[in-house]
């Protein structure tokens, strides 16, 4: 087995564990941390309850921060009920990651005289079990009375109750043995001083300006007692300074973006965690799963987002890892399919197949997804032919479908054939990456008696825009990918403009799309029309989609994926990591956009980003690029790694060109520049956009 950055960090961590000392249960201490830590209750939450999650990469449970401040796995409870003599502490306000982008969980809750503050990471629990991951848990109670105050804490493990949100899947009918602390065999949590029953309860004097400290280890599946015991012996500073450092880590291995925009960045970050950590083992292989708690399962309609996020934003390695392991869902006939009626799938895994190993650089080991592409290429044609065949007017379109899912319609559904021909053009570029060109001439050709035969059926579908199916119904879904990433009509078509129009009209202006209703957004659905509008100059468009990504975050940093205009989610938890890929997906787009045959930069950037900003080691289809922009008074420039290809430089916001722009680079238009191949530095002079 490989070992990511991660894993490999935490084989001398662990190692540590067992000879540091044992920390006490309850102390007085004066209330300054080891770190400095910004107040949970400030960071912004925009949603109407508060939760997080508790992740690790690789393991197969993950812990919910719950809006009571009660922790669940999807098998047992951990109910935590702070107070004083007489009253209970009620719920947190804000359940926050560190710096909204760190999975170190914090959040507080009050009693009469005492502030009650929590932090929670996850760690790895030690090989063989190593799918695991074990919750470090320390609660402060903070005495802001003048006077000595009692602080009580009752900690018990119970079970989900009758109505679950979400259930993993491996969970017993039953806990065996039964749900108890310090067990002297198997636990299912630990707390020094505890008792070994269900409940646990604790009690300390604490005098002004002092605090009551606990801690507690929760393991996601029932653990050897010996080993929480080793693990307790750390302190939970200790384990914080690793956690944090390991992921810093594993950030800075990607793509590092410096914007002078700390929200950006922050929100960057915090989506990158999350790809970061949904993935699971299926035997050898790594598949992304589409979500820590109720889509803790494989779907390639979010699996090939959650790849090419990955890929643009330099986690090159774990994006191939996961790209191979979608070929497990390849059926013998040649088709990918992980969920019953989505056939889309399987041109979603030959799009993830390009984006992750055609990015920076070939790689090595292409023949085995060039290999799965050809086999679902002639599955399409297969398939094709055989309606062909049928004389019908949509014959050559792919079948009937009912996805179960939020297209609610059985139809022939237009973003199946979308994704069907970024496949057919994702096995063309991989066969030519391979040597394999007289293959890809052939790819190549059905692909455009395939895109005439779309376009056919558009100009005869009665639809002024492009339609959810061929035959008019359904909720927009798939047809919202037409112009990217399928890129089956040019960017500059005017049915993609005026389907845009429609989403947006009814969604009340460019941002999310609605779902079912015009009260209900959804995060990730019509994001794709972010990055089509600025390919096809709408900038400001594609902005206000931004700006709506940017701000239905949680505490945490992360996005749900259904909500309401009030922020309720009801039982569609966050965080989804489709929601994640969106954000570095339009994020990167609007700083580097290399699907085409011309290098595009700042196509998006915000006039923030002009003031200075860094680009480094962003994979592109010709190598890793650096890039640097930025604007002095009348003068933008920028600096990049040098591609042998045309380049396309997009003036800052508001911007014209006051000049024609020094040799080598050609005007394009009064907002853009051309840079010849080979070219890695543009200076030009600029008017308007304010200072």
């Amino acid at each position: 087995m490989t070992l990511g950055p991660i894993q490999r960090m935490w084989v001398g961590v662990l190692a540590l564990a067992a000879a540091t000392a044992l920390a006490g249960c309850a102390r007085r201490e004066t209330p300054e941390r080891e770190t400095a830590a910004v107040a949970p209750d400030s960071i912004p939450d925009a949603y109407a309850q508060p939760t997080a999650a508790l992740i690790w990469p690789g393991a197969t449970r993950a812990f919910q921060v719950l809006p009571s401040g009660d922790l669940y796995n999807g098998e047992w409870r951990v109910v935590i009920t702070p107070g004083t003599e007489s009253d209970s502490a009620g719920p947190p306000r804000v359940i926050a990651y560190q710096e909204r982008r760190l999975p170190v969980v914090r959040w507080t809750r009050r009693s009469p005289g005492l502030r009650w503050e929590f932090e929670a990471l996850a760690i790895p629990e030690p090989a063989p079990r190593d799918s695991g991951l074990i919750v470090a848990l320390e609660i402060r109670a903070f005495n802001e009375d003048a006077a000595p105050r009692t602080a009580r804490l009752r900690l018990g493990l119970e079970p989900p109750g009758p109505d679950p949100v979400f259930t993993a899947f491996d969970a017993p009918e039953r806990p065996s043995p039964p749900l108890a602390w310090n067990r002297s065999d198997t636990a299912y949590a630990w707390t020094a001083g505890g008792g070994r029953e269900a409940v646990t309860s604790f009690e300390a004097s604490i005098r002004p300006g002092e605090s009551g400290i606990w801690r507690a280890l929760l393991p996601a599946y029932p653990t050897l007692s010996r080993r929480l015991l080793d693990l307790a012996r750390r302190p939970h500073s200790a384990w914080r300074r690793d956690v944090v450092r390991a992921w810093r880590s594993q950030l800075e291995a990607g793509t590092r973006f410096a914007l002078g925009d700390p929200e950006v960045e922050r929100a960057l970050d915090a989506a990158r965690v999350l790809l970061l950590a949904s993935w699971e083992r299926r035997g050898t292989s790594r598949v992304p799963i589409g979500g820590p708690f109720h889509y803790r399962d494989v779907w390639l309609r979010d699996g090939a987002r959650q790849i090419h996020a990955l890929s643009v934003s330099g986690h090159t390695q774990l994006a191939r890892e996961l790209a191979v392991g979608l070929t497990a869902l390849q059926w013998p006939q040649g088709a990918f399919l992980s969920q019953r009626g989505q056939p889309d799938g399987t041109g979603q895994a030959l799009w993830a197949f390009e984006q992750a190993f055609l990015r920076p650089t070939p790689d090595d080991s292409l023949r085995r997804v060039v290999d799965a592409a050809s086999r679902a290429w002639k599955w399409f044609e297969w398939q094709r032919d055989f309606g062909r065949q049928s004389g019908w007017r949509l014959g050559t379109l792919l079948p009937y479908a009912d996805p179960r899912d939020n297209e609610l319609v059985r139809a022939q559904l237009v973003g199946t054939d979308a994704w069907a021909l970024a496949g057919y053009r994702s096995t063309a570029r991989l066969m030519r990456a391979a040597g394999r060109s007289a293959e890809a001439e052939q790819v190549e050709r059905t692909y455009t008696a395939y895109r005439s035969d779309f376009e056919n059926a558009l100009r005869t579908s009665g639809s002024s825009d492009v339609p959810p199916s061929w035959q008019g119904v359904g909720r927009d879904w798939g047809n919202l990918t037409v112009g990217w990433p399928c890129a089956v009509l040019e960017p500059g078509d005017p049915r993609l403009a005026r389907l845009a129009r429609r989403v947006w009209a009814t969604a009340g202006g460019a941002g999310l799309a609605t779902y079912a209703s015009r009260d209900s957004l959804h995060y990730y659905v019509g994001a794709d029309l972010g990055t089509w509008a600025l390919l096809a100059g709408y900038r400001a468009q594609a902005d206000s989609v931004l700006e709506a990504l940017l701000h239905w975050r949680n505490a945490s940093g992360a996005a749900g994926e259904i909500f309401s205009r009030s922020g309720d989610f009801g039982r569609n938890l966050p965080p989804h990591p489709t929601s994640a890929a969106a954000l570095i997906a339009l994020v990167r787009n609007s700083l580097l956009f290399d699907d085409r045959d011309t290098l595009q930069l700042t196509l998006g950037a915000r006039a923030l980003w002009w003031r200075g900003a860094r680009i480094e080691r962003a994979p592109t289809r010709w190598g890793n690029l650096n890039l640097e922009f930025g604007r002095q008074g009348a003068e933008a420039h920028w600096r990049w790694t040098a591609v042998p290809v045309w380049t396309a430089l997009t003036l800052p916001p508001g911007t014209r060109l006051a000049a024609p722009p020094p040799s080598p680079l050609v005007a394009a238009g009064t907002t853009a520049l051309l840079a010849p191949p080979g070219t890695g530095e543009a200076r030009v002079r600029v008017s308007g956009g304010g200072p």
